[in-house]
């Protein structure tokens, strides 16, 4: 299933489903390749997400009527795979602590929860990443444990320290730069996600999986970590 809408003067935003589905980042990102590839002169920039795909393309060349033709066509020729290819993962460090947890302490109150028990629940499983946006290398990683999720703060951070690893609702990200931000911030890792290391370009890419293991508070400050 797709659907083409208008989603600005120059944009158009194709669906692929209306619900999450582990095949579905793996398949839209193989179509997004191929449209860069067949139309890369016309392309201006690529957006992917859960279930759908933003493409702004040259409104100068193209019109909306002809590029969404374009597009359908491809989408009826395009071989969608129900099976999944074994992920990248990605091992990230993390301190959980409350110097660098700001809202941990009150979600170990809502959950009952100890410390131990928290950090064995945000780091058992693995998070696929689902998008990556809001700025470079911020990934959405999902599905966390119903048993600590939690919403969004009522009222937003002015400035999150880079390497904070939060959660709201049923995702799990760390902000790659200070930033600021809504997210309940749980722990920060060491791992420079920063544009600044040519190395970090497309850290994530989405249908990459994220493993966070803990450290502890000695390893997070003898490596250079500040509380």
């Amino acid at each position: 299933m797709h659907k083409i809408i208008l989603a600005g003067e120059s944009s158009i935003l194709i669906y692929f489903g209306d619900k999450i589905d582990t095949s579905l980042p793996e398949n839209i990102a193989n179509f997004s390749n191929e449209l860069k590839n067949q139309y890369s002169e016309l392309i201006i920039d690529l957006t992917q997400s859960y279930t759908s795909l933003l493409v702004n393309y040259d409104l100068s060349k193209i019109d909306y009527s002809k590029f969404s033709d374009k597009v359908e066509a491809l989408l009826n020729n395009f071989q969608f795979s129900d099976s999944v290819k074994a992920p990248n993962i990605i091992h990230i460090p993390v301190y959980y602590g409350f110097e660098t947890g700001l809202d941990l302490e009150r979600l170990l109150s809502e959950r009952d929860l100890s410390l131990d028990e928290f950090i064995e629940i945000h780091s058992a499983g693995e998070y696929l990443v689902h998008a990556v946006g809001f700025s470079p290398n911020f990934a959405f990683l999902g599905q966390v444990d119903e048993r600590i999720q939690t919403p969004r703060l009522a009222t937003p951070r002015i400035k999150i320290p880079a390497g904070s690893v939060g959660i709201a609702d049923y995702q799990t990200a760390i902000y790659p730069t200070d930033s600021s931000g809504g997210w309940n911030i749980v722990g920060r890792t060491l791992l420079d996600l920063s544009l600044n290391n040519s190395d970090n370009l497309d850290k994530f890419k989405t249908g990459d999986k994220v493993a966070f293991y803990p450290i502890t508070r000695d390893e997070y400050l003898s490596n250079g970590g500040k509380l």
